[in-house]
């Protein structure tokens, strides 16, 4: 059917009030699982189904609203025009630069998974100290996790002294290119040095 046979008619209204009662009762819902949330690692999964259920309630909500009366009342994808002119202006100054990039490799042997792992816990815990163990379980449950939690505690260079790894050789490139937009550098960030680069 049309979305304009459906406005103004008896069941487009009832299905906006209904999907109205949804919404209202998704976000008390989500603000009480919200109000009761104390920071923890454990509590992350909850929380984004929450979001999840929240967001399909009001795309619901939005839908139901056009239907009935052709009306969007949720910007749930709004851009500001303004805002949208000074990202294009920004993008034409970025492209007109030139771009200079510094690419590394850094191999280390594994000697011990269980020590790298309670040294990334341990430094989790050093950046997050009210919160605990099983927290740090969660957040560190293998060697890339615990080396992302090292270098963020510590710095790139704590990683040469972690019990479990021993280093063993690097490689680094500096690159000149003309840079691209966010999409291409997000979907593969090293798309610049791939095929001919000489290192």
């Amino acid at each position: 059917m049309d979305d304009l046979e459906t406005q103004w008619t008896a069941v487009a209204r009832d299905a906006y009030a209904q999907r109205a009662e949804d919404l209202i009762a998704e976000i008390r819902r989500h603000v009480e699982a919200t109000l009761r949330r104390k920071g923890r690692q454990a509590e992350r999964q909850d929380y984004f189904e929450s979001v999840q259920r929240l967001g399909s309630a009001a795309k619901a909500f939005n839908d139901a609203e056009f239907d009935w009366c052709g009306s969007s009342p949720l910007a749930l994808e709004y851009v500001d025009e303004d805002d949208a002119w000074d990202e294009a202006d920004e993008i034409e100054d970025d492209e007109a630069k030139a771009v200079f990039s510094l690419l590394g490799r850094w191999d280390y042997h594994i000697t011990d998974v269980e020590a790298v792992i309670a040294a990334g816990r341990a430094a989790y815990l050093t950046a997050w100290p009210g919160d605990t163990e099983e927290d740090a379980r969660i957040r560190v449950q293998d060697v890339a996790s615990a080396a992302a939690e090292i270098m963020h505690t510590h710095g790139f260079s704590k990683l040469h002294g972690t019990a479990g790894l021993e280093p063993d050789r690097d490689i680094t490139a500096f690159v000149m290119h003309d840079g691209e937009d966010d999409d291409a550098f997000h979907a593969d960030p090293f798309a610049i040095v791939r095929g001919d680069t000489d290192f």
